[in-house]
């Protein structure tokens, strides 16, 4: 499979939000030199963007809206503008030749969202989906599938989803697209993963999954998906024995205890 888009492919917009690590802008956009792209913005209101290029559209927010809003953001101007499907693309995420082309063709009635298989940079599979059980545990699938396959939810890092989509803006940073693949399922919609599609995926180019700020917004993300309750202890108990079983850093306790915080005082408010 080529790495031209089809003539009867869907009208593309790959939309990449962009926060601070500009260094890892040229080997997504290179990935993706056959479609249109549009990144959007949301360093911190003053910082100069980066230089994208003239055959990239840079969107610029006012600053620190977050990976949600500034997601929303692109899609909106995206659907605007004409686009059917959006690839919602990390910075730091690099789709391999044809990756795009097998999630386009995914894309069928019925379908929600389409993801590829994640490839970390260890060489070893990140995520083939993800399971969200009953009880409030989310786990990666390891297992590659041996052809496309329905699945609990998708990874935001690389997902096509259809333009008039958006995310939850209530998820600050994190547990927004389990929410988004809940949604779809409720209404009916599946979520495929498709084998033969790779993206590799650098992962914390954002935010470090092991920083402080990485765990508070992980637990209030987390919680808020379980909507509290007893699922809710079980969401700080599993985060408190990753810690543990991570090493830490004894910040990320810190963290822990700030996205609690953050979850009772949004409960409280209704």
């Amino acid at each position: 499979m080529g790495s031209e888009p089809s003539r009867a492919a869907p009208r593309l917009v790959v939309v990449i939000p962009h926060h601070s690590r500009a260094d890892l802008l040229p080997a997504t956009l290179a990935a993706t030199a056959a479609w249109r792209r549009l990144v959007v913005d949301d360093g911190p209101a003053g910082r100069p963007s980066p230089d994208l290029g003239p055959d990239v559209e840079l969107l610029r927010t006012d600053g620190e809206l977050g990976f949600a809003r500034a997601v929303n953001l692109g899609l909106a101007q995206a659907q605007a503008t004409g686009a059917e499907r959006v690839l919602l693309l990390n910075d730091d995420a690099v789709p391999a030749p044809g990756c795009v082309e097998a999630l386009l063709d995914a894309f069928q009635p019925g379908v929600g969202a389409v993801g590829p298989v994640l490839w970390g940079p260890d060489g070893a599979v990140e995520s083939a989906g993800l399971d969200h059980r009953w009880w409030g545990r989310v786990r990666f699938r390891r297992t590659v599938p041996a052809a496309t396959t329905a699945v609990g939810a998708l990874s935001g890092a690389c997902l096509l989803v259809d333009s008039a989509t958006r995310l939850d803006p209530a998820y600050p940073h994190g547990f927004e697209d389990l929410a988004l693949c809940r949604s779809l399922r409720d209404a009916g919609r599946l979520c495929l993963v498709v084998p033969h599609a790779r993206c590799d995926h650098l992962g914390g180019g954002t935010l470090s999954r092991v920083s402080r700020a990485a765990q508070r917004h992980g637990v209030h993300g987390h919680l808020r998906l379980e909507g509290g309750g007893w699922r809710g202890a079980v969401v700080v108990g599993l985060a408190t024995a990753q810690i543990l079983r991570e090493g830490g850093p004894p910040e990320r306790f810190v963290g822990l205890a700030q996205g609690l915080r953050d979850w009772v005082v949004e409960a409280r408010r209704g």
